[in-house]
């Protein structure tokens, strides 16, 4: 936290109420100080927020957040801390959702940094779609596997999501924007694919993207769910499974492809794949954040993105119901 040094008593007044176990101080130029501290991570949202209001018009205000691999010595447990820090207020209680959550700027810049329209983002879609495409030609499960972990359509799916909790009106254009470039390249890459390759609607891979039931709706809104987890614990590694359960672009390349064939009768399942794989997965991630308490900082727009929140999960609902009636009525 860097702030100017007539401001050291209100800090550290702010400080104290969540009692870190290490504290630094170093003079800067200007006049400002620079504050570092190590706390737990369900303590940062509560804190940023706290400073924010009491110092985001103050000139030369700013805060870093820095991840903390280890440390040595270790911090304490919070059952092993001392009496006076485990009397300070609390934000949260141990069995609250939120425990262990990463805050919100950590995990909206996270977010927002994946669903960005820019060349890597554009080379990144033409080349799983391609990887998918391959895959699909050559019936190959390995190949398709491939596509799916580059699941580039993944980051601005999860941003929709995000931007709906927190009523971030620009986070959610530029979410759908990300999506609706990111499927229309794929599907006029597909396109051109299947118009050159003619491919065979029988073979296994493709009628795997073409058939849908109800295990694929509970499968894309767990996986959906479990991708809002691993983003929200910090957890990029688990993010890699959710891109193979819950993948995109083979449903998508498979509809550009069989409708490039003329296999118009096939088109219709993949189409219902891609479009249930993307309702589910913004379902259960915006329910996730929502039980999670991500929530704006400041309190003038909490009213405003619980709205919109209500809102989304009222439609996403409602279209997932639609499409569970038509592939009921397609069974």
């Amino acid at each position: 936290m860097i702030l100017p040094t007539r401001h050291r008593e209100e800090l550290d007044a702010l400080l104290d109420s969540v009692s870190p176990p290490a504290r630094w101080h170093a003079d800067l130029d200007d006049d400002l100080r620079m504050t570092s501290v190590m706390i737990r991570s369900q303590l940062v949202e509560p804190l940023s927020d706290k400073l924010a209001d009491a110092f985001e018009s103050t000139d030369g205000f700013r805060i870093v957040l820095l991840p903390v691999e280890a440390t040595q010595p270790k911090l304490p447990e919070p059952e092993d801390e001392p009496q006076e820090q485990q009397d300070a207020p609390q934000p949260e209680k141990k069995w609250s959702p939120r425990f262990g959550r990463i805050s919100r700027e950590e995990l909206e810049e996270d977010i927002r940094g994946s669903s960005k329209t820019d060349p890597i983002f554009l080379i990144m879609v033409t080349l799983a779609t391609i990887v998918a495409c391959v895959g699909l030609i050559k019936d190959s499960p390995a190949i398709i596997i491939g596509a799916m972990v580059i699941a580039p359509l993944l980051g601005p799916n999860t941003a929709l999501a995000l931007g709906t909790t927190l009523g971030d009106v620009k986070m959610i254009r530029s979410a759908i924007r990300s999506n609706l470039i990111g499927l229309g390249i794929a599907l006029v890459l597909a396109s051109v694919f299947g118009m050159l390759a003619c491919p065979d609607p029988l073979t296994s891979e493709m009628e795997a993207r073409t058939v849908v039931d109800f295990g694929d709706i509970l499968l894309a809104l767990a996986s959906g769910a479990a991708g809002a987890i691993a983003f929200t614990s910090g957890a990029p590694s688990t993010i890699v499974g959710v891109m193979v359960a819950v993948a995109l672009l083979p449903p998508t390349a498979a509809s550009g492809m069989l409708a490039g064939a003329g296999e118009w009768k096939a088109v219709g399942g993949a189409i219902t794949m891609a479009a249930t794989n993307v309702v589910c997965i913004n379902l259960s991630a915006t329910a996730v954040f929502l039980i999670q308490g991500v929530r704006p900082g400041s309190w003038w727009d909490k009213d405003r993105a619980r709205s919109a929140t209500i809102r989304a999960l009222v439609i996403w609902t409602g279209v997932l119901g639609g499409l569970a009636g038509l592939i009921a009525w397609a069974w």
